[in-house]
């Protein structure tokens, strides 16, 4: 599998055009927003000699967060699908369905996510693990100083850091 960046054009045109960046034989810099003319610049320091990644290509900030790449559109379809014949099923199709979307999610792509600019990074090497979504520090990088609550940066971002205690 190609490894893909998905980043929200950082133009100041206010669009919601994403830029793809994908790697079917080195990392290529994305095509320039078609809407505004928008560029994004890769930040290549954070790739790993085995392919992972330490940071945001992006915006190259060291704090990512992993979850699962599932379409939720997806998700949504098999409830309601479920929940209109649960009548006629006896109510088992609604069983059926959290089994369908538990599976789905349990063997899903993981894609690591960035806090900063909200890149998307889907494709590359497990290693270094980045943990899933923490509230401090989403709430730290979103409110600064003003935060009320909040663990002190990592000097390393969360690359290989321990999964949030929530």
């Amino acid at each position: 599998m190609a490894a893909v960046v998905v980043v929200p054009c950082p133009g100041d045109a206010g669009c919601r055009v994403t830029l793809r960046a994908e790697q079917p034989a080195g990392l290529a810099a994305p095509e320039p927003c078609a809407a505004c003319g928008a560029r994004v610049e890769l930040h290549r320091e954070v790739l790993t000699p085995d392919g992972g990644l330490r940071g945001c290509l992006a915006c190259g900030h060291p704090e990512l967060f992993s979850r699962r790449h599932f379409p939720r559109a997806a998700g949504l379809s098999i409830v309601v699908v479920a929940a209109v014949l649960a009548p006629f099923t006896a109510y088992v199709s609604l069983i059926v369905a959290a089994a369908v979307d538990a599976l789905l999610y349990r063997f899903g792509p993981v894609e690591l996510r960035c806090y900063v600019c909200d890149a998307a990074h889907r494709g590359f090497a497990p290693t270094p693990q980045h943990p899933r979504y923490d509230h401090e520090i989403g709430e730290r990088l979103k409110f600064g100083e003003r935060a009320v609550m909040g663990k002190p940066m990592r000097p390393g971002g969360t690359a290989d850091a321990p999964e949030p205690e929530h």
